[in-house]
């Protein structure tokens, strides 16, 4: 099943947030309580849903975040669910650079030792980047359970 975050933003409040390296837990954790701890007045407004995404190498940092959150919340007394997706998006990463030759530098039996210039170095026919694919990981967190996420992630309490 494809999920579309459109339909999900017509029926809740959704609020995206990233956590990356230089995020501060604390302040990452107190946004979350803060957008979950809203009382919801009834026909008044949408209920709040939390989206975390983070990237393979701080992913951590967003599972901190998040159980955090759902520790102060059930503190107070506020029931959180918990869904998450795994994905992916490709980016563009620079080419590491060769040394022209292959060969150690300065390699003893070495005794052909040939003028670097002699020879016109080509431009590089791949490109200066590469493309990458970099896994990402995303959690919803809701106070209330949200059928579209169920049947697209599954549900965790």
């Amino acid at each position: 099943m494809v999920f579309d975050e459109e339909s999900l933003m017509q029926t809740f409040e959704l609020t995206k947030s990233r956590v990356i390296s230089s995020t501060s837990v604390a302040t990452r954790t107190s946004a979350v309580i803060s957008i979950l701890a809203r009382p919801v007045a009834e026909g008044d407004k949408k209920p709040a849903i939390a989206c975390l995404t983070a990237e393979a190498k701080v992913a951590s940092k967003l599972v901190s975040v998040v159980e955090i959150a759902k520790r102060d919340l059930a503190a107070k007394g506020i029931e959180c669910l918990q869904y998450n997706a795994l994905g992916s998006h490709v980016v563009d990463v620079p080419r590491e650079r060769r040394k022209p030759g292959g060969k150690e530098a300065g390699k003893p039996g070495d005794g052909d030792v040939e003028d670097e210039d002699a020879f016109q170095t080509m431009a590089d026919p791949m490109g200066t980047t590469k493309k990458r694919s970099v896994p990402t990981m995303t959690i919803y967190l809701s106070p209330v359970s949200v059928k579209e996420l169920r049947a697209a992630y599954g549900e965790q309490r």
